[in-house]
């Protein structure tokens, strides 16, 4: 077969490499590739570099793959924004139940509650008993209207009360004072008439249902904090 150049070689290895030359071609630069080092090397080049272009039918394949595959990560990324934010919401709910609606009752010893009757100046002919609490951790407090009970000593007028506390304010407010000038005070509560109420007692009566049924079996668990005897 006759020699062919290296040029007319390197001319034809696109065509080669395509696999668009007829066999006597083909025969021709396979047998010049065994015998010149340099024409091996432009055609291995070329091997590298070549890329195939895809088909119409497999890009819309591929596309269609991965748009699934998006579809999936973005739908996994929202489930755990979900679960996420519902978990933030759970524990912030919890939280905020926990630090404010669960009482504990405040020893009296450390309620600083007192019980005073009062005059006021629009009526001057009745005193009425009113209460304070001067405790730093103290949320609120809880009173009984006055309610009749039947006592060993007969029939009695008494208000039961007791002041609570709460996380928020044992561990938040106590820490920043209750009022805005730094004092621990609560305000004055009025719980009625003087000559009305026989007994002022302190202790927990909760549930009220069960303080209506046996008020005085409350009582007994309760501490005298103030008598119209006195």
């Amino acid at each position: 077969m006759k020699k062919i150049s290296c040029n007319i070689v390197r001319d034809i290895l696109p065509l080669y490499l395509d696999d668009v030359v007829c066999d006597e071609t083909r025969e021709m630069v396979e047998e010049h590739l065994q015998s010149c080092a340099a024409c091996r090397a432009e055609a291995s080049s070329m091997k590298k570099d070549v890329v195939l272009p895809a088909s119409k039918s497999q890009r819309f394949a591929e596309a269609k793959v991965m748009k699934n595959i998006k579809h999936r990560i973005f739908r996994k990324k929202v489930i755990v924004c979900a679960i996420t934010v519902a978990v933030v919401l759970a524990a912030g709910v919890g939280g905020y139940a926990f630090m404010m609606l669960s009482k504990t009752m405040i020893p009296y010893e450390k309620s600083g509650v007192s019980i005073s009757a009062v005059t006021l100046a629009e009526d001057s002919q009745n005193a009425y008993l009113y209460f304070s609490i001067d405790a730093s951790d103290a949320a609120g407090t809880v009173c009984h209207d006055p309610v009749t009970v039947q006592t060993e000593d007969g029939e009695k007028t008494v208000v039961i009360l007791y002041a609570y506390s709460t996380p928020w304010s044992r561990y938040i407010e106590s820490r920043f004072g209750n009022n805005s000038d730094g004092e621990s005070g609560m305000t004055y509560q009025m719980l009625g008439n003087a000559d009305e109420i026989d007994e002022v007692y302190y202790g927990e009566f909760e549930p009220a249902s069960e303080f209506y049924e046996d008020p005085a079996g409350f009582l007994e668990k309760a501490e005298l904090i103030w008598s119209g005897k006195e």
